[in-house]
């Protein structure tokens, strides 16, 4: 398929299978898809010590996650369409596409929520903040199989950076009947939604490395970045799911509940919730962005130094602690016992 930016001057001949492997075929939309996921379990690998999570039984929860993220993406798709399906065999096709990636993240959510308290007995919410970094890595690089595919594109554009193609094409509707406008150069969505995931990763990162205050945080945080992204994106895209037709769309409302949610949430845990302990620097790390991942360790969330402290020399003193009176007496008890040589000064 050829694939152009006119006003750019980019032209493109794409296909959407890799190669061929026992007579299969192989699609570059799998292939962006598993290094996604590859690049996010690396750096779930590199975070967990930071996070104070086990590798093992992670990658236990991660895999659980990645088999029903995919039922669920397909699912999420399917229930609102099923119009268009004439077996069950066309409904758990996916080689054709038709994956909904809120349905994913929702699937895999739930199945990692239910892995870490009933399975692993882990703790759920850092394992959330690791996974919702390595979720915009997986959503960065994935929406470049869309490209592949010449799908989740926008309607028609003028912008210098609009994208044509013999797919790119959207329907418009004039007095109740659906018209088919096109081949027109469109807004390609799938590389906005490409550029605001892997900023969203590069934010979350460093608040993780900097400003990571409670349990959760890096979860919510996700919740709300990507709700934005996704509530703008969904209204320009013309492939979308619609709740109420040409009134809202399925996942611009859902982007909207996460964001308001996640946005309350996260207030709430940034000015109640105790704060951390500040960092500290770790020797012999490397440099670079492992070594500032790897450099940093976090104190537990409940642990307050100064109150413990407190309480701690309270009770040492009530019960240990003589008064003013019983001091004196015991001065002067101990100076009359003591021999010459104790009564000198001490020089110092």
């Amino acid at each position: 398929m050829n694939v152009s930016f006119p006003k750019l001057g980019l032209e493109f001949n794409i296909d959407r299978v890799a190669f061929s492997l026992f007579g299969l075929e192989i699609y570059w939309y799998a292939l962006f898809i598993m290094t996604g996921f590859i690049l996010a379990v690396l750096y779930a690998w590199r975070s967990c010590k930071r996070f104070d999570v086990r590798m093992d039984p992670l990658i236990d929860v991660v895999l659980v996650g990645l088999f029903f993220g995919i039922l669920g993406a397909r699912a999420y798709y399917v229930i609102f369409r099923l119009n268009s399906y004439n077996s069950l065999w066309d409904m758990i096709n996916i080689r054709d596409g038709g994956l909904a990636i809120y349905g994913g993240v929702i699937a895999a959510f739930v199945s990692g929520l239910i892995m870490c308290k009933y399975v692993e007995k882990i703790e759920i919410l850092p394992v959330f903040d690791i996974a919702a970094i390595g979720f915009l890595i997986g959503q960065g690089i994935g929406r470049w199989g869309n490209f592949m595919n010449q799908e989740a594109f926008g309607s028609e554009t003028g912008l210098p950076w609009g994208m044509y193609s013999s797919n790119t094409f959207y329907i418009k509707v004039v007095d109740g009947v659906s018209h088919k406008i096109g081949p027109t150069t469109v807004h390609p969505c799938f590389l906005y939604e490409s550029i605001w995931c892997l900023a969203g990763f590069l934010l979350l990162h460093y608040i993780s490395c900097r400003q990571y205050r409670f349990k959760g945080q890096i979860f919510l945080s996700y919740l709300v970045w990507y709700g934005l992204g996704r509530a703008w994106i969904e209204g320009l895209r013309t492939d979308s799911l619609w709740l109420v037709e040409n009134v809202i769309k399925v996942s611009q409302l859902l982007a909207i509940i996460c964001v308001l949610a996640a946005g309350a949430l996260l207030y709430l845990g940034w000015n109640h919730m105790p704060l951390r302990l500040p960092r500290r620097k770790s020797a012999g790390k490397g440099k670079g962005i492992a070594g500032l991942v790897d450099g940093w360790t976090l104190a537990d969330v409940n642990f307050q130094p100064t109150r413990v402290w407190q309480e701690t020399h309270a009770d040492a003193s009530s019960d240990s602690e003589p008064s003013g009176e019983e001091s004196a007496e015991a001065a002067q008890e101990t100076e009359a016992s003591a021999t010459p040589e104790q009564q000198r000064p001490v020089v110092r």
